[in-house]
């Protein structure tokens, strides 16, 4: 695979949580591209996105995007790349709407915010089918895993980090989500205990198994 063809390169990446001190991620993403981290639990998965989303330093190893490797000086610009979607949602706002628009709401997102039709088509392809007054309150946790979702895809970034993103869903919703993400151009990295989950992406790596 030549240069040109990877966007996203990780080589001997460690967070520093790993059960082994030989353990380090190396992979080459092409475009477009699903990366599946499993593993046990401890085994070091949520760390390394964490590491991938620049909210905790590498203990070795580095990463780059387009060519670019990723420092404390461009983490700015790498932020503007990615969704980071953790186990556990976060909403940061009172009503269904308010969570959808919060990148905006908090200027992480330079695009037009979307308007009322954008959300709810947004909702609806994820089989969400209430309102944007709906009480984030009120939402189950497997809604607002999908809102999470669907908030994501009203970013339109092309990267995509998550963690456990099936924890919550019953499998007519997970399937939704999944065939959702198949029609964007996305380049994922997820950590997923979910057999179907894993056996959607195009590369699959178990943490905590020698690979040699």
């Amino acid at each position: 695979m030549s240069d040109s063809q990877v966007q996203l390169k990780i080589n001997m990446l460690r967070s520093g949580f790993e059960q082994s001190q030989d353990q380090a991620l190396t992979v080459s993403l092409p475009a477009g591209k699903h990366l599946a981290l499993s593993g046990r639990s401890g085994s070091g998965k949520s760390s390394l996105l964490q590491v991938l989303a620049g909210l905790q330093p590498a203990s070795s190893g580095h990463f780059l995007w387009q060519g670019q490797e990723i420092s404390p000086g461009n983490l700015r610009w790498w932020r503007q790349q990615f969704c980071y979607l953790p186990q556990a949602p976060v909403m940061g706002g009172e009503s269904v709407g308010d969570a959808l628009r919060l990148p905006w709401t908090l200027k992480a997102v330079k695009s037009d915010m979307p308007d009322d039709k954008r959300c709810v088509d947004v909702l609806l392809s994820l089989e969400i089918t209430h309102g944007l007054e709906k009480a984030v309150s009120a939402l189950s946790g497997g809604e607002k895993q999908r809102v999470a979702v669907a908030r994501a895809l009203l970013m339109d970034r092309p990267i995509w980090l998550l963690d456990e993103p099936t924890s919550a869903l019953d499998s007519a919703s997970r399937d939704k989500v999944m065939a959702q993400l198949a029609l964007q151009p996305l380049t994922c990295v997820s950590v997923s205990h979910d057999p179907h989950w894993l056996a959607s992406a195009e590369y699959q790596i178990e943490l905590g198994v020698s690979h040699e």
